[in-house]
């Protein structure tokens, strides 16, 4: 049976990306692999993506949305927990290893760089703004709170972790960076 719409056709083509992430990271990824594993033409990959950076975007687009809604339980310590117990779960998960290896590859790829950026932290950052806003609301931190730092250390936690490997992406672990060192720098800024 084969891909009926154009909409199922860029979703087989996304799903076909992140598989291929899986198995052998982006840098041996290539667009033609991509059209076979998605049983495509060459010409509709580069047709619908002039870039594999882009490619990549639009899978990732897929595969989580756009822009999050950020979680609402009354209080920074509970969004922040809800908040990094997705992240985290996320992170463990074979969607994981994808990101790290994006990461990675980042590193040495200015287009890929900026495609992540706009993917892991352009489209989530109005998330943590909310989250900020409310808590100042409340009280709970000072008006004016930056999100960038919020979102940049808690990313860089669990990227750290997942990286090194360095112990479980668990509910103590969410907790510990919660009330260890999430809500401290906050309060403080």
């Amino acid at each position: 049976m084969g891909v009926s719409t154009k909409s199922d056709r860029r979703a087989a083509i996304c799903d076909a990306v992140f598989e291929l992430l899986g198995e052998v990271g982006y840098d041996r990824m290539t667009m033609d692999a991509v059209a076979a594993r998605a049983r495509a033409s060459k010409a509709t990959i580069y047709r619908g993506w002039p870039s594999k950076p882009e490619l990549v975007m639009e899978a990732i687009e897929h595969r989580y949305g756009g822009a999050m809604e950020p979680p609402d339980t009354g209080s920074l310590r509970g969004d922040l927990l809800a908040q990094l117990s997705t992240v985290c779960a996320a992170a463990s998960g074979e969607d994981g290893a994808v990101f790290t290896g994006l990461l990675t590859a980042a590193t040495h790829n200015a287009e890929l760089a900026e495609v992540m950026y706009r993917c892991a932290y352009e489209t989530k950052h109005g998330m943590y703004e909310s989250m900020l806003t409310r808590a100042a609301q409340r009280g709970e931190v000072p008006e004016g709170t930056r999100a960038d730092l919020l979102h940049e250390v808690l990313h860089a936690m669990v990227t750290s972790r997942r990286m090194w490997q360095s112990g479980p992406l668990d509910e103590a672990f969410v907790t510990r960076l919660v009330d260890g060192v999430l809500l401290p720098i906050l309060r403080q800024c």
